[in-house]
């Protein structure tokens, strides 16, 4: 039996696989407001969060798109498999820009920041 057999959440897998290198962000939990900075080795990318699953994202490179998009959630790797509604370091955010049915995938993202508007309800 392998792992991914064992394992069925895949998430779990990477973790018991040693492939996982952070903690996860359930992004159903982020409210209008809210900022979200995925770091890559190579791009910092804000989203600056408009509602649900959607923001406006910038970066600080000008060769990388911007603008309102929809957050799809993390891919591991080049493959296609996807944790929907979660971002995780070591996986690559995808994104669906408004207008467009093609996604975007970053490189593996090596830190997630997140800054509340305010905090959440009971905290």
């Amino acid at each position: 039996m392998d792992r991914a057999t064992e394992n069925p959440d895949f998430v779990a897998f990477l973790q018991s696989a040693e492939k996982w290198v952070g903690d996860e962000l359930d992004i159903s939990e982020l409210q209008a407001g809210d900022r979200l900075l995925v770091r890559t080795r190579n791009t910092r990318y804000l989203l600056v969060i408009t509602g649900n699953h959607e923001a406006q994202l910038t970066s600080d490179r000008a060769d990388r798109p911007s603008g309102p998009v929809r957050i799809q959630g993390c891919v591991f790797g080049r493959s296609k498999v996807i944790k929907p509604n979660h971002l995780f370091c070591g996986g690559g955010l995808e994104v669906l820009f408004n207008g467009q049915t093609q996604t975007v995938v970053t490189t593996a993202i090596e830190a997630i920041q997140l800054v509340r508007k305010s905090p959440p309800a009971g905290a």
